[in-house]
């Protein structure tokens, strides 16, 4: 799968979406505004000269089109407007609608604790945020759903049900699937069919209320017959009556446009569900699993984002309407050889016990084999105040290609490789990344200089805003992360972030101040350090609210090329340690970008590097295209690795750079043929 072309496919799609919301806001005001007519002017004005074409467009009032559209447009963009708005909060306003409960990241309950862990090792293996994970307690069915706008705000829910009966190979595979949802870039559109089944809806609920209201009245309306209440009500019965029709049929379309749209992107989240895991039992046992029992959801909000979920929350049913393709056909896309015979399935799956004995085997396995690649490597520095000359020992060769398309695309290597990241992490930071508080403190100490007087200013400013409680556990932790293997710090963060989203808004807006605080205190610029402060506020500002997530507004590299410059200055100047190898790396990434007019234009090379720019860099480059991101990303990774290879102090400042424009990257490791990243 191509991250870049499912981002520009999303795009496409929901372009395609809007053209025909507003084909359907067309279409419905031309039938509302027929109902008008023939309702309150057509039973006076047709009279003894029938019903005919001609007739009717005697009737034509363009005064009541004016109305008609304007009231139209009112009633569905507002309520769609209105859902929408409903959902701002993006992944967690859907979760909470649908009765989800938050786990707590440092969850001690087996099950939790248990998909807790495996959505944390998927999101890690992909270089994406942990998202927070929510349960729907009440429902017994076997089910998820990933929701959000993007990356920042998604979070995964499943069903009580689902925790409960799938061993950890099907939990992994429909883990793997809705990460592919998140990765692939759709869920904007899932959210925004909801706003507009809901728009559509009120054009029927306007008939009903009208028809209740004339039922409500019938008394007065047979008082008046007399005096022309009669006429009025039985217009009013007809344009009840018809709304309720148009209003079926706009909710036909709809929900056909949804089920169509739905039933595609299911079969591709199948399909990367086993590129993600190398497993097809995994993905084909959950379905499997749902056969023998049920993916039904009995929470009433549930209908408005059924193709949201794993499984049709209808059941097993086939039918225009349906939101997922037929469940022998998933499962015989990913398993030919399956019978559908369920109940048989589900009487010789192994027993849980035996699949954690075998898990376990496999990750001892799994750990050996990584410990001898990693053996290799070579040793990676400390943590903070580190300089990115400490951060390049130990290379490995590389094809640039390789990191590009690794990009929103991880495979089962590096979901080996994340649950070894986890494993090789310091058990205290472990679980200090799983705590609110704590977590904060292991981003300042990340933000510390390890010259005595500016680290005494910069914890003199965090006493200040946090007080002597976070300053204790900062120094306490402080230890434990100056060991930690460079290697390990992003996936730390990626914990981190994920743990972080449980702060309040009153906390994050102290988070926010104390590590700008920190950042000015030290005033210098380290690159490793910026990219993973960048990465992890923005982020965070976005899921809070603070920022919106990047417009599309450039669709050619001409516009942005100071900017081009400047970031690909950075990497031809971390990843080569003479000046006389920065012109042929220079050359290398202008060839990657397709030799622009100003290719020769090696300015940027002599500039200092300023926090304050880069920021702004970043922020530019991000409104580009993903087409134009992925020639960008590409010039990077030549620059970087012109020489053949890369240090892990190299990819992990690639994968820091590429996550801050919104291009997840999986973690980079050696390997005997380098054929995949891990």
């Amino acid at each position: 799968m191509d991250f870049f072309a499912s981002q520009e496919l999303a795009r496409k799609n929901t372009r395609r979406l809007i053209v025909l919301y507003l084909l359907a806001l067309v279409a419905l005001t031309a039938a509302i505004y027929a109902l008008c007519i023939f309702a309150f002017f057509g039973l006076a004005h047709f009279g003894g000269k029938g019903f005919t074409p001609e007739n009717f467009a005697s009737a034509f009032r363009f005064d009541v089109l004016g109305y008609v559209a304007a009231g139209t447009s009112m009633l569905i963009g507002g309520g769609s407007a209105f859902k929408v708005a409903a959902l701002r909060g993006g992944g967690e306003s859907v979760a909470s609608l649908l009765g989800g409960r938050k786990l707590q990241p440092n969850s001690r309950t087996v099950e939790e604790r248990r998909i807790l862990n495996v959505v944390e090792e998927m999101a890690l293996a992909a270089g994406t945020p942990v998202p927070p994970v929510y349960i729907l307690d009440d429902e017994q069915g076997i089910n998820a759903f990933a929701a959000g706008y993007t990356i920042d705000d998604a979070v995964i829910g499943l069903n009580r049900g689902t925790i409960e009966t799938l061993n950890r190979d099907e939990l992994q595979g429909v883990v793997a699937h809705e990460f592919s949802h998140i990765l692939n870039g759709d869920m904007r559109m899932s959210i925004r069919m909801i706003g507009i089944l809901h728009g559509i809806q009120l054009i029927a609920l306007l008939g009903y209320f009208l028809l209740r209201s004339i039922g409500g009245s019938s008394r007065h309306h047979h008082s008046n017959r007399d005096n022309g209440g009669g006429k009025g009500a039985m217009a009013m019965l007809l344009m009840g009556v018809g709304l309720i029709a148009v209003g079926g049929i706009g909710i036909f379309f709809a929900r056909w446009i949804k089920a169509s749209v739905s039933r595609q992107r299911e079969f591709l989240a199948d399909a990367s569900a086993v590129q993600f895991t190398r497993n097809p039992e995994g993905i084909a046992g959950a379905l499997k699993m749902i056969g023998a029992h049920s993916s039904q959801i009995h929470q009433p909000a549930a209908e408005e984002a059924s193709h949201m979920f794993f499984g049709s929350m209808f059941g097993g049913a086939s039918n225009l309407f349906a939101t997922h393709p037929p469940l022998i056909k998933r499962i015989q896309k990913v398993d030919p050889r399956f019978d559908g015979d369920f109940v048989a399935y589900a009487r010789r799956r192994v027993s849980w016990e035996q699949r954690l004995a075998e898990a376990d085997q496999r990750r001892k396995q799994r750990e050996q084999e990584h410990q001898r690649r990693l053996g290799g490597v070579g040793g990676m520095g400390g943590f903070g105040g580190q300089s990115p000359g400490g951060l390049m020992e130990g290379s490995f060769p590389i094809d640039p290609l390789i990191l590009i398309a690794g990009i929103g695309n991880p495979d089962e290597n590096d979901v080996e490789y994340s649950e070894l990241v986890v494993d090789r992490i310091p058990e205290v930071l472990v679980e200090a990344s799983h705590d609110v508080f704590d977590a904060r403190c292991i981003v300042f100490v990340s933000l510390l200089n390890h010259e005595t007087e500016i680290r005494r200013a910069q914890l003199h400013a965090l006493a200040t805003n946090e007080g002597q409680a976070t300053i204790d556990r900062t120094i306490a932790l402080m230890k434990p992360i100056d060991a930690l293997e460079a290697r390990f710090r992003l996936p730390l963060f990626e914990i981190i972030q994920g743990t972080l989203t449980g702060m309040s808004p009153q906390q994050h807006e102290s988070f926010r101040d104390s590590v700008d605080r920190l950042v000015e205190a030290d005033n210098r610029i380290d690159v490793f350090e910026f990219f993973l402060r960048q990465h992890t506020m923005v982020h965070l500002d976005r899921r809070f609210g603070k920022v919106q997530p990047p417009r599309v507004r450039y669709r050619a590299i001409n516009p942005l090329q100071t900017e081009i410059c400047r970031l690909l200055s950075i990497l031809v100047r971390l990843g080569h340690e003479h000046q006389s190898e920065f012109g042929a790396a220079w050359k290398v990434a202008m060839v990657s970008l397709g030799k622009p007019a100003w290719a020769d234009d090696t300015s940027a090379l002599a500039e200092p590097l300023n926090a304050k720019q880069l920021q702004r860099d970043i922020e530019k480059v991000n409104q580009a295209a993903p087409v134009i991101k992925k020639r960008i990303l590409t010039a990077m990774a030549a620059a970087m690795t012109s020489d053949g290879k890369i240090t892990v102090g190299e990819a992990e400042i690639f994968r820091a750079m590429s996550e801050s424009l919104d291009c997840p990257v999986p973690p980079v490791i050696a390997g005997p043929t380098n054929s995949q990243q891990a």
